[in-house]
């Protein structure tokens, strides 16, 4: 019950995340969103606890650990980009507040980065004897991350600049993520974990899809009022509520390992 009553507290948290989050952040929102990302990596710990992983040097412990280890990343990444938001307000309050900014994009980026590696590695340690599908899922995820950008840029005008190479990077990752997650549904024979990990990379996939939005849509986009704005209350909710569902479900699928 433990992992219910921590999921139940980081729901609450997030509702007070959301309610203090607008869009140039706030020492208050980035206190309770660290408080929301410890909530999901301590799910992920009772979930492992609870289905006996810990203590117990069997298959289930190296997955698990990597899982955990990428859900710390996840909040490390996270809080630093809420950082790099925040700084946003201070721009011209002192020299090189755009370099830093750029510096926390960069590392959110990679520290999400290697957190969906450690993820991808979680689930092919469980299922090995798959091999090909890593392989399929791979090239599956490149030609489909290579169709995505082609629409990003070309249709939706959107301006990647300086990060448009540690987007794709990223971009493949996520996509690699989502598509070995759904290949594993079939070898986990009803496995709970493997559906839920299914819905998390992909509440995962719209998270990012908003949050890019956020970051790289055209000028003329910021300037549209209400709900379509990619800064709007809306779109901040949004890409929160989505993020934060997709850390707590793959936390909660330790308990089904």
């Amino acid at each position: 019950m433990l992992p219910y009553f921590l999921l139940a507290c980081g729901i609450i948290m997030l509702i007070l995340f959301l309610i203090a989050r607008d869009k140039k952040s706030s020492a208050l929102a980035i206190v309770l969103k660290t408080a929301t990302s410890l909530f999901f990596i301590a799910t992920g710990l009772a979930a492992a606890v609870e289905n006996g992983v810990v203590g117990n040097f069997d298959a289930k412990l190296l997955p698990s650990a990597l899982v955990i280890m990428g859900l710390v990343l996840g909040m490390v990444g996270d809080i630093t980009l809420d950082f790099k938001i925040y700084f946003k307000g201070l721009e011209g309050k002192y020299e090189g507040v755009e370099k830093d900014r750029d510096t926390m994009m960069y590392f959110g980026m990679l520290a999400f980065g290697i957190g969906h590696i450690l993820y991808i590695t979680s689930m092919a340690i469980r299922f090995n004897g798959y091999e090909m599908n890593l392989l399929w899922s791979a090239l599956g995820s490149a030609a489909i991350v290579a169709v995505m950008f082609l629409v990003c840029i070309y249709v939706m005008k959107m301006q990647f600049g300086k990060f448009l190479i540690p987007s794709i990077a990223y971009a493949f990752l996520l996509c690699w993520f989502v598509v070995l997650s759904a290949l594993y549904v079939k070898p986990a024979q009803g496995s709970a974990s493997a559906g839920i990990l299914v819905a998390g990379s992909v509440l995962f996939v719209v998270s990012d899809m908003v949050l890019s939005m956020t970051y790289f849509s055209k000028p003329a986009d910021y300037e549209r009022k209400g709900a379509l704005n990619p800064e709007s209350r809306l779109m901040i909710i949004v890409n929160h509520t989505t993020y934060y569902l997709a850390q707590f479900l793959i936390a909660l699928s330790l308990l089904f390992i």
